[in-house]
């Protein structure tokens, strides 16, 4: 507000006096006795004077002084009581306030605009109390704190357009020029978007940072306005305390309660009349229980949970932003996600990606941590803070050559080992089993992290030690490893996983266990009460704990049928995914038998005409994220009924999948479809070596997944263009964009995700820059 005009802030003042006195909405400028006065409010009872100066002499006092002095005379001949005020920009000088008591009349109400807006609403105050509560599952792994929290490190944030009513598609970049035009943005670019009255979706994956980054938008804006660049402040709440609210007003009261505020309505008066933002934390929060196999029931529910979101969304004058903070695979599509939190009215998608090397060099430094991260481990600030506080980094630096799913099953062993040399009593693979046991717990909630009880902990102790923990014990369980405290339900001690590669990597054992002997009677297993299949990271740990095991393919065929048989048809699909991963067929049986599994809900589904043969199995009424085709392996496909898919890679649309396979099945996205990579690859306005190499990348970058086949890179090639393939990988290797692992027999080549905004920069401008990319890129074009 610092570079308001003169009549700009009379303005505001005015804006305030509305909304201070609502029955004189129509007040305003008006000539008494011949002079102006900035504004007039009449209510039922009193007779508003208003005087508004950014003017710090003492002679704007003597201007105003009759006037003011007049008005509180009228009043003393008349039913209505009169008040006048002078209200300046900056404290009011002891020379202003002396001549207007002294001169002209005691009565007259001398403060500053920001004692005039405190009458509507003492934000300073709700600041204050607001900062003594927690932000999310932002929280400092040092003391396990939800207020004092380390020190914010920048991440990478990507900026997509979201406009649905106008036909544009939710992922197409932003063409106009916005506060929010950069691919590549920051918290900061966000506040002013805000500030703007725009709306805004943050993305990002679980311990991603989303809470700790709109903690620092809520900071920012809490700044400018207690310096006076703003007259709007953040109202920042966290969803997962408004489940099952549909009205704003409602959860504003219930957030100022909650608080301690001491004047709730006054909260809602200042929303309504546009003096302040909205923060929303943890779309992803609102579960959508009562799923009864449809996915457009699933859906419906989802509407439902968000309903609140919409609503704020709606009611929030257009000149003040609303932010809101999720997860991005909690729905089917980003079209979805619009017409749930928007309306389908436009809005930009801020997505936070992973830190870069140097983001989490600065980040660890709080921590005093230094060395090498091995590329499989997730760079998000949760995870990387958790294991900084435990002492573990040093030893993870060591880990570097290591695939993803050996990794991540060392991680887990070194993660239970540090507990059990800290705790004693209790040693590192029974530590491991508690976790295992309870990441099983947590599967039966909608994020797969929980939140689980102390009771759930308890109880996941009790299975695998066969008797309830001791004093000692209990000690332990406090603080297992790998969970994080929830503030929002302190009173009940609920944890949940910091991390979901975390949490899916332990899941692994007990879906390894599963099947190695699937008639087993195992306590504390109940499949039945799964959300979803697990993550891929999850079905690689399950393949590299059977493949050590020395697993026969008539063990899984086994399993699988069992998994049926009793209903449990998310443990099925992990099956199905683990069988495809270690190379065994699931043919049809006798009569041709066929496994069917129902009601799934699966992240990721891979089928290649080089891998195994999937004909022996039907998915029915499922909901599958992603759906990766390589080749040509119609034969080989499992069958689809009703299934619901939100993108199918490797085909250009519905006429391009395999006849009979798919039956009344509903399809969101195909990112291969001629229009995306097609249009990279034959357009002649970009080099052959920098066509390949963006088409690599959009494929490793662009599309959800664990990493893509070797064999299937090449997928959708021209001959000519295929023979560069390899030496395109080899340049993004040596820049350290991708590397190669092995699953099984296949080789398998992986992203750094901490590389996204400069994979990002250079898909959107390949040709200009100083990336090294771009050389190299000529020199394969060169080579061809």
């Amino acid at each position: 507000m610092s570079n308001l005009t003169p009549s700009e802030y009379e303005e505001e003042v005015r804006r305030v006096a509305r909304a201070l006195w609502p029955s004189a909405e129509h007040g305003g400028p008006e000539i008494i006795s011949g002079r102006e006065v900035d504004g007039i409010f009449d209510t039922d009872e009193v007779s508003h004077m208003v005087e508004a100066t950014m003017d710090r002499k003492i002679e704007k006092a003597h201007n105003v002084g009759p006037k003011l002095r007049d008005h509180l005379k009228r009043g003393s001949n008349r039913d209505k009581f009169h008040k006048a005020w002078f209200i300046t920009f900056h404290p009011p000088t002891a020379d202003q306030r002396k001549t207007l008591h002294q001169k002209y009349d005691k009565r007259i109400e001398v403060i500053s605009y920001d004692q005039f807006r405190s009458k509507v609403i003492d934000a300073h105050e709700y600041l204050r109390l607001r900062e003594k509560v927690g932000w999310g599952s932002a929280v400092n792994p040092l003391t396990n704190s939800h207020t004092d929290l380390i020190k914010y490190v920048p991440l990478g944030i990507s900026i997509t357009k979201g406009n649905l009513r106008s036909g544009v598609h939710a992922s197409e970049k932003r063409s106009n020029r916005t506060p929010l035009e950069p691919a590549d943005s920051s918290a900061e670019e966000l506040s002013n978007a805000v500030e703007k009255g725009k709306r805004i979706a943050l993305l990002g994956d679980y311990g991603a940072g989303k809470s700790m980054t709109l903690r620092e938008i809520h900071a920012r804006l809490r700044d400018r306005y207690k310096s006076n660049d703003s007259y709007r402040f953040p109202i920042t709440l966290s969803l997962r305390r408004h489940y099952g609210q549909e009205d704003p007003a409602e959860a504003v009261l219930r957030h100022a309660t909650y608080l301690g505020f001491p004047a709730p309505h006054k909260l809602v008066s200042a929303w309504r009349n546009g003096y302040a933002y909205i923060l929303l934390d943890g779309f992803d929060e609102l579960a959508a229980p009562g799923w009864s196999g449809s996915p457009e029931a699933l859906r419906e529910n989802r509407r439902e949970a968000t309903i609140l979101i919409k609503e704020f969304h709606k009611e929030t004058p257009k000149e003040a932003g609303v932010i809101v903070a999720g997860r991005r695979f909690y729905f089917d599509s980003l079209d979805e996600m619009g017409r749930s939190l928007f309306d389908g009215d436009d809005h930009a998608n801020a997505s936070l990606s992973d830190f870069t090397d140097e983001q989490s060099k600065k980040f660890l430094e709080q921590f005093e941590e230094r060395g090498a991260l091995p590329e499989w481990l997730p760079v998000r600030p949760l995870l990387l803070g958790h294991l900084a506080a435990e002492g573990l980094m040093r030893d993870i630096a060591g880990s570097a050559g290591l695939a993803p799913a050996p990794g991540w099953h060392w991680l887990l062993d070194q993660i239970s080992e540090r507990e059990s040399f800290i705790k004693q009593g209790v040693d590192g693979p029974a530590v491991r089993k508690v976790i295992e046991q309870l990441s099983n717990v947590a599967r039966q909630t909608p994020q797969g992290v929980g939140p689980v009880t102390m009771r759930d902990i308890v109880d996941a102790f009790t299975v695998v030690r066969k008797q309830p923990p001791s004093d000692k014990e209990l000690t332990l369980l406090q603080r297992l490893p790998g969970l994080g405290g929830e503030l929002e339900d302190a009173e009940n001690g609920t944890r949940r996983f910091i991390d979901i590669d975390l949490a899916s990597a332990a899941q692994a054992a007990c879906v390894a266990r599963f099947i190695i002997d699937p008639y087993g009677e195992y306590a504390g297993f109940e499949p039945t009460k799964w959300s979803s299949s697990m993550e891929s990271l999850g079905i690689e740990v399950t393949a590299h704990q059977l493949a050590n095991s020395g697993i026969l393919p008539g063990q899984v065929r086994a399993a699988l049928g069992r998994a049926v048989q009793t209903d449990c048809h998310e443990l099925a699909a992990d099956i199905v995914r683990v069988a495809i991963a270690l190379d065994i067929d699931i043919p049809p049986g006798n009569a041709g038998f066929k496994y069917s599994v129902s009601d799934a809900v699966i992240p990721h589904l891979d089928v290649d005409e080089d891998s195994v043969d999937l004909s022996g199995v039907e998915f029915s009424q499922c909901i599958v994220s992603e759906l990766s085709i390589s080749g040509d392996p119609d034969g080989q496909m499992p069958y689809f009924s009703q299934c619901d898919f939100f993108s199918v890679l490797g085909r250009l649309g519905e006429t391009d999948m395999a006849p009979g396979k798919f039956q009344d099945c509903n399809f969101e996205e195909f990112p291969d479809a001629a229009d995306r990579n097609n249009a990279i690859l034959n357009s002649e306005s970009l080099p052959i070596g920098t066509r390949v190499t963006m088409k690599l990348l959009r494929q490793l970058y662009m599309q959800r997944g664990s990493g893509r086949k070797d064999s299937a890179l090449t997928r959708g090639m021209s001959g000519t263009d295929a023979i560069l393939v390899t030496p395109a990988l080899e340049l993004l290797q040596r820049e350290k964009l991708v590397f190669p692992t092995r699953q099984g027999k296949n080789k398998i080549w992986l992203p750094d995700r901490s590389a996204g905004p400069r994979v990002r920069n250079f898909l959107s401008s390949p040709r200009v820059g100083d990336d090294p990319l771009i050389e190299g890129c000529k020199s394969l074009s060169a080579k061809k």
